[in-house]
């Protein structure tokens, strides 16, 4: 339903308002990106940009608004920094909590991973994990709030799955304390599977200590060509 209005409606640039593509040509040239190497759990991933006004006019129009024409334009970005050890990973989306599921009436992050499967077409992507609890919205929680609402949160769905190999990459829109991600990384752990590294748009704010060990934070500031 969103992608057929996103086609037949006329669209606003999320960032400059122009009329004709959700993220135009300008706005995506000048886009800042900014890749960060971040470290949790002892499970090495990356950031490509910073959670400036920009990027979180992309992440809420896709996710508040259902512009989901815009992951194309996220994974376009991706791809430039896409490590070559992982051209053949499997992407694992990380899920919403229900209530977000229910309320949008689609996952961003299943339709992030699917936008970079077809821009990299090594990539496969694999629905991992399932939301398995009740949890508040983690924007305006503490860090050790943001902890605590976590816990549990997943359950792993590894029926008829066989990795063959492959890397397994968990992807996110936005990695802020790094609640999340542990989680989905410790969920797929108990399940017997190692996590290879992980994926989020941008990155807002500083992790905390007591979230992860040993951050490695390598930042390539750049313009889309």
């Amino acid at each position: 339903m969103f992608n057929l209005l996103n086609v037949l409606l006329p669209t606003l640039c999320v960032i400059c308002s122009k009329l004709g593509a959700p993220l135009c040509r300008s706005c995506s040239k000048n886009f800042q990106l900014n890749f960060r190497q971040i470290e949790l759990s002892e499970v090495s991933g990356f950031a490509i940009s910073d959670y400036s006004p920009d990027a979180a006019s992309i992440i809420n129009n896709l996710k508040e608004k259902g512009i989901t024409s815009l992951t194309p334009s996220i994974a376009t970005f991706a791809k430039a920094f896409w490590p070559e050890e992982l051209k053949d990973a499997i992407l694992v989306p990380i899920p919403s909590s229900p209530s977000n599921s229910k309320k949008r009436g689609f996952s961003h992050t299943s339709l992030i991973a699917k936008a970079l499967a077809r821009q990299l077409p090594g990539l496969r992507t694999r629905e991992l994990l399932r939301s398995r609890a009740k949890r508040l919205d983690q924007v305006g929680l503490s860090p050790g709030q943001r902890i605590e609402n976590m816990q549990g949160a997943f359950r792993a769905d590894l029926r008829r799955f066989h990795p063959i190999g492959r890397p397994l990459v968990l992807v996110d829109d936005v990695l802020t304390s790094g609640a999340t991600m542990t989680e989905a990384i410790t969920c797929l752990r108990a399940s017997g599977l190692e996590v290879a590294s992980f994926f989020v748009f941008a990155r807002a704010g500083e992790l905390k200590p007591s979230v992860y060990k040993g951050e490695r934070d390598t930042s390539t500031q750049s313009k889309m060509e």
